[in-house]
């Protein structure tokens, strides 16, 4: 194929963001609810892998709606697992920027999180250390 004539299709690219970005609140707000318990949070603090866990749920989520950002963007024929598999890291990535966004600039929080996070008082934002005193005390 002559190079020349590849183009972008930019309406169907953001389309494909527009999906990911809601794929990854998705994801994002299902994993809130088991990582940001109580229970959770006590029994297992910062010491879980939940990064992992958000991307095997996000890839789960590609594979199953076989949907492949990549394959979509440079206009294959069809779905790829590899494609799918990337696209499932993407989004894990985006629910990780989702977390930010809830948690640092709209202050939406839950109150386990805020126990196990306080606030500081000079950045006004949640302390990123885990506050294993906080959380025996209160939890």
């Amino acid at each position: 194929m002559d190079p020349n004539l590849f183009h972008l299709d930019w309406a169907r690219v953001s389309e494909v963001l527009a999906a990911i970005v809601v794929l990854a609140f998705f994801v994002e707000r299902v994993l809130a609810v088991p990582f940001e318990s109580k229970w959770f949070i006590k029994r297992y603090g910062d010491r879980f892998p939940k990064e992992l866990v958000a991307i095997l749920l996000g890839a789960v989520v590609c594979v199953v709606w076989k949907f492949d950002a990549i394959s979509m963007v440079v206009l294959s024929d069809r779905t790829t697992v590899f494609g799918e598999l990337l696209t499932g890291t993407v989004i894990a990535g985006g629910s990780k920027a989702s977390i930010t966004l809830f948690h640092d600039v709209l202050g939406v929080r839950s109150a386990a999180h805020e126990i196990a996070h306080p606030t500081d008082p000079v950045t006004k934002k949640p302390d990123p250390a885990f506050n294993k005193a906080a959380v025996a005390a209160k939890l």
